[in-house]
């Protein structure tokens, strides 16, 4: 078969001795933990903190139980190879939903399940060393060019995350936190699972309420940092946990990469996500698709992303070898990837049914009628939702969390008001003309360009160069599936109860455009393969990505800004002047149980407010945060949320500071925060606050009744 060479490859002196270069000794396999450790140990001390063998030995742990993890799981799997990449990205989603399974099931912090979590991996480790060792001794090693990957996986990590971990930094010297100001709330989540103070109170956010549902799986091991180091959850927010997904996303994409076109469309796979520029910067530059942007500004996708193809990983291999343990892995982290992200679930597991089906069948006429199958059952599926959802809105609408389609709304929000763009003014052009269905076509049409720029004319070109050279897989449907079942996304998704219409429809995107970049390369690098020597092609890929580095290092904080001026607030939200000393005072006297309240709460609407930030700068729960939020759910939560917000109002108003804090006394709330030049009424010197710093003051709450 022409394409049999895109696997076996040519070989012949100097490819041959590299070859051989392949098995080496067996002290490379601890090589990737010392990366690992390294990579987090250098990010968590750029966030600010000084505890260094603290950090070295908790670094240390994770590395060691993650790997040793997803060498377990990959060998149980029947993938007996030490790579590295897939094996960190195995165990890392495993130890994230094992741990944030522990917290849930178990009153007990993520500290003290991720110590069950490695307890239980040592002693299988112990278990089944000598048997594992015996039966397969030339697999111990790494494979060279897999340690070489990855490394390079590690370093384009460090590249773009180095600038987001030193975030903390600037929040304490100068009160601003210069990344995505949805961290706060992220740092919150981290301590709501990591930290002993927030422990037993359900939501961080809503002392008392049960969490609401939430894609938490990403939490597990930073929050198990968290705890380790004793630190709030916003330093390890940037410091750890992003680094952790960026990595997973990386190291999903190489070992994807390898799959598809060998070592060489590994470094290929890898250069697509991490190294070429996205969309957004050129033709219509919206910058509301930018790929960097926005997995910078939602981390759980790149979890999300790296559960996705390492699926693909397992999905091919089951294709090629018919190994059912391949499939479960397969279908284990297609599900896992709900718990992770739940707008790249909708977007891929449709697509990875489809892809199952497609690559069980015979190829031929069989496989052509289970591709139509499958498309006509995706769109029915699609409508049969839609339709279901605008029932059930007709007759409850209180009760769903649904505001009707999504379409009409994320074309106008994408392509109106994400400005500057290349192309202002012309959506708004065509709506003001009478034709609905031209300005819908063309808005789709629009926003395809825009989410996958190029690749929109370089994919289809490289499929067709590969269909002549006869060189495409089965697996190469699923690109396409992901960009049919988009489509899908984007006639049928819903709105969300939040009212924002673009939230199941350009979050997902960002798998279809790693994928499109991705399978656009490696399908080049198939071709390539057929007439040159594939570890030349591999060395100079490396090479060419390792001269790539130091502009990353410089570029990727531009290119995670935010190029749209209405996120210009969001990375650089200030906080109010004395507020982190106020939640580090609060975080050091509290007792276990202490809840807090905040002065001056309103039911105005506030994506960010107070209460969630000193979450994040403090890990302990608050009595109430974002009014507004929680009074638009469900009736019970609005209610609690009402009386709450009320409660707070009547604090504020006491007549003296006996009556105030009577008032929080009987609310069960321990410490006050009172912020702005202002002071309350009942203490207009602020002589009674237990620590006052700038225009922030802090009120301890005693029970007379001890």
């Amino acid at each position: 078969m022409r394409g049999a060479g895109i696997l076996t490859g040519r070989r012949g002196g100097f490819s041959a001795k590299l070859g051989q270069m392949r098995r080496t000794n067996p002290m490379m396999s601890g090589a990737p933990i010392l990366l690992v450790a390294a990579l987090l140990s250098t990010l968590l001390l750029r966030s600010g903190l000084d505890a260094y063998a603290i950090i070295a030995a908790a670094t240390a742990a994770v590395a060691y139980v993650v790997m040793t993890a997803g060498h377990l799981l990959l060998d149980a799997s029947g993938e007996h190879g030490r790579n590295p990449s897939t094996g960190f990205v195995v165990g890392l989603l495993a130890v994230c939903l094992a741990v944030y399974a522990l917290t849930e099931l178990l009153p007990v912090t993520a500290a003290s399940g991720f110590g069950a979590v490695a307890a239980l991996v040592i002693g299988m480790r112990l278990v089944r060393r000598r048997r594992l060792d015996a039966a397969a001794p030339a697999v111990a090693a790494v494979d060279w060019q897999r340690l070489a990957g990855f490394a390079l996986c590690v370093a384009f990590t460090y590249a773009w995350c180095a600038a987001p971990s030193s975030a903390y930094e600037p929040l304490r010297t100068q009160g601003v936190l210069p990344v995505w100001a949805d961290y706060f709330f992220h740092g919150g989540l981290i301590s709501q699972f990591g930290d002993s103070r927030a422990l037993g109170h359900g939501s961080i956010f809503f002392a008392g309420q049960s969490p609401t549902f939430y894609h938490f799986g990403s939490y597990g091991v930073a929050a198990a940092l968290a705890g380790m180091l004793d630190q709030p959850g916003l330093p390890i927010a940037t410091s750890a946990w992003l680094p952790l997904g960026f990595l997973a996303m990386l190291a999903g994409a190489y070992a994807l990469g390898e799959r598809l076109a060998d070592s060489a469309g590994g470094v290929a796979a890898l250069a697509a996500v991490a190294i070429i520029p996205d969309a957004s910067n050129y033709w219509l530059r919206n910058g509301f698709f930018s790929f960097h942007w926005t997995i910078s500004a939602t981390v759980g996708a790149t979890y999300a992303l790296g559960a996705a193809f390492v699926s693909l990983v397992f999905l091919d291999r089951w294709a090629t070898e018919r190994s059912r343990a391949a499939l479960a892995a397969s279908a284990l982290l297609a599900l896992a990837s709900l718990l992770f992200r739940v707008q790249i679930f909708l977007l891929y597991f449709p697509a990875w049914l489809a892809a199952a089906a497609i690559c069980s069948a015979r190829e031929g006429a069989q496989r052509h009628l289970v591709t139509r199958v499958m498309l006509v059952g995706l769109a029915a599926g699609a409508v049969a939702c839609y339709l279901t959802i605008n029932y059930l809105i007709a007759t409850d609408p209180g009760f769903w969390p649904f505001l009707g389609g999504a379409l009409e709304g994320f074309l106008r929000s994408v392509h109106t008001d994400q400005e500057p763009t290349a192309y202002t003014g012309l959506y708004a052009y065509l709506e003001t003309a009478n034709a609905p269905a031209i300005k819908l076509t063309a808005g789709i049409v629009l926003a395809i360009v825009a989410a996958l720029g190029a690749f929109v004319l370089l994919l289809p070109a490289a499929c067709q160069l590969a269909r002549e050279k006869r060189v495409l897989k089965p697996i190469d449907a699923l690109c396409g599936l992901l960009f049919y079942c988009w489509l899908l996304l984007m006639l049928f998704a819903p709105v969300l109860f939040n009212g924002d219409s673009t939230d199941l429809i350009h979050r997902p995107f960002v798998l279809l455009y790693a994928a499109t970049a991705i399978w656009t390369v490696c399908l080049v690098l198939r071709v390539v393969a057929l007439r040159f020597d594939r570890v030349r092609v591999w060395l100079a890929l490396l090479l060419a990505a390792i001269l790539a580095l130091p502009a990353i290092v410089s570029d990727a904080p531009g290119m995670m800004h935010p190029k749209f001026r209405w996120g210009e607030p969001y990375v650089s939200m200030r906080i109010p002047p004395g507020l982190v000393e106020a939640a580090a005072f609060m975080r050091k006297h509290a007792a276990a149980g202490d809840v807090f309240g905040v002065a001056g709460l309103s039911a105005t609407y506030a994506a960010i407010d107070l209460p969630l930030q000193v979450c994040a700068l403090s890990g302990m729960p608050a009595y109430l945060s974002r009014p507004f939020l929680e009074m638009s759910k469900d009736g019970p939560r609005a209610r609690v949320a009402a009386a709450r917000l009320a409660q707070l109002h009547a604090v504020d108003g006491a007549a003296d500071y006996s009556a105030a804090m009577q008032r929080l006394r009987a609310i069960d709330v321990r410490w006050y925060l009172v912020t702005g030049d202002g002071a309350p009424r009942w203490d207009p010197a602020r002589k009674r606050a237990a620590f006052v710093a700038r225009g922030v003051a802090l009120y301890a709450v005693r029970d007379t009744s001890r």
